[in-house]
């Protein structure tokens, strides 16, 4: 029975070469990077270089660290990955921060046992990351709920006078992740903003974890605690990024009967309490798409960011701008960006960290000026009043 199932699978196998083989020609003419690497935040002072390709291959990134050459591959375990056409690579933070590095993928039609039929490798051009430098003030890009609409995204974006040091995207950046080439969306406004040579922050939103690719989608980052909830400092700032699951109880009819977020939540509750945050830092902030923190699926995360000292949330989801201060009982500010809003029009916000102040402004794609605030942390207890939304 052995031999007979030995015989078989070469059988197979030779039969399934054969045809790769005959298909190569082709297929790797039409392998090639269709969206250009991002370098993300993923904790541990480490960053994950995300790129993709249109068809499934390995991925490697090349750079050169204090004279040595180095190439990082995309690995599962001691096995280069090759059935995905999304490549992800963590590098150490200090490898890559103000210097160049390159991606890299080889197309892999088909793997076998004892045999691999491999086309062509393409290559990106040579990118720099400007990474943090000792600069007085750091300009902050918030870019959350695009909804599938870059195009007005960009036009906000482009409202300001200054260039972002880095970027975060807080979630609900695509509607649903059924797939892969959702995620691809989300890589390429990644791409579209940071040009490969900004870091990227990135929450996951309520809108991503729709779809089964949602699940698969957060492997993608390779983040330390396996979940998209992370800790990452950019020179003074040191953030707690965080994933609030959905909007909705786990029993509703919307998901089938196919989640369990009130486990995920409650493991990501149980890291949030072992976090000890550098009293180094000057500005203490938290990254999550949904701002109602008192109630995470019976966890009250405002007295654990409390307890850690946090200055400034920075939320999404309720499409709108708003800044305030004690809301919910929470000894912080809370800001909310605006995204895709209601009135058809998207806002975008640029927040400046400087001389114990973070400075905010919001516009959205009309030139609209539509929310200004400056948060102060000299040691005063700030008003608890809501400063108005700026209306066009």
């Amino acid at each position: 029975m052995y031999e007979l199932n030995m015989i078989f699978n070469v059988i197979v196998s030779a039969i399934i070469v054969i045809q790769s083989a005959l298909c190569l020609p082709l297929n790797t003419l039409l392998f090639r990077i269709d969206n250009e690497a991002s370098v993300f935040e993923s904790g541990d002072d480490m960053y994950t270089v995300i790129w993709s390709t249109t068809l499934p291959g390995t991925g490697y990134v090349t750079y050169n660290y204090e004279g040595e050459e180095y190439t990082v591959k995309d690995l599962q375990n001691a096995a280069l990955r090759t059935e995905d056409s999304v490549h992800s690579v963590r590098i150490p933070k200090k490898h890559l921060d103000n210097n160049t590095y390159t991606c890299h993928s080889q197309y892999v039609a088909t793997r076998r046992a004892y045999v691999a039929v491999k086309g062509r490798t393409v290559s990106t051009k040579p990118v720099k990351l400007n990474g943090y430098s000792g600069q007085e003030k750091i300009n902050v890009l918030v870019i959350s709920d695009i909804h599938e609409n870059p195009g007005n995204a960009e036009k906000a974006v482009n409202c300001f006078d200054k260039q972002p040091d880095l970027i975060i995207m807080n979630g609900d950046e695509v509607s649903f992740m059924t797939a892969e080439y959702k995620f691809k969306q989300v890589l390429s406004y990644a791409r579209r903003f940071s040009k490969g040579s900004i870091p990227v922050i990135y929450t996951n939103g309520n809108h991503e974890n729709r779809g089964e690719y949602g699940g698969d989608s957060i492997d993608i980052f390779k983040t330390a605690t396996g979940g998209l909830y992370y800790t990452c400092r950019y020179g003074p700032i040191e953030f707690v990024c965080l994933d609030s699951g959905e909007d909705k109880n786990d029993s509703d009819w919307t998901y089938s009967g196919l989640v369990d977020y009130t486990t995920y939540i409650a493991e990501e509750t149980e890291w949030m309490k072992s976090l000890t945050l550098d009293e180094d830092s000057q500005y203490k902030i938290c990254v999550v798409h949904i701002p109602n923190i008192k109630n995470r699926y019976g966890n009250n995360w405002v007295d654990i960011l409390a307890d850690m000292g946090i200055d400034l949330l920075i939320g999404g989801h309720k499409h709108r701008v708003n800044f305030e201060y004690n809301q919910n009982g929470a000894p912080f500010y809370q800001m909310l960006d605006g995204g895709k809003n209601g009135d058809n029009r998207y806002i975008a916000t640029m927040l400046t960290f400087g001389n114990d102040e973070i400075y905010a402004v919001s516009y959205d794609n009309e030139k609209k000026l539509r929310g200004e605030y400056t948060y102060s942390f000299s040691g005063e207890t700030p008003a608890e009043e809501t400063p108005a939304e700026q209306t066009p």
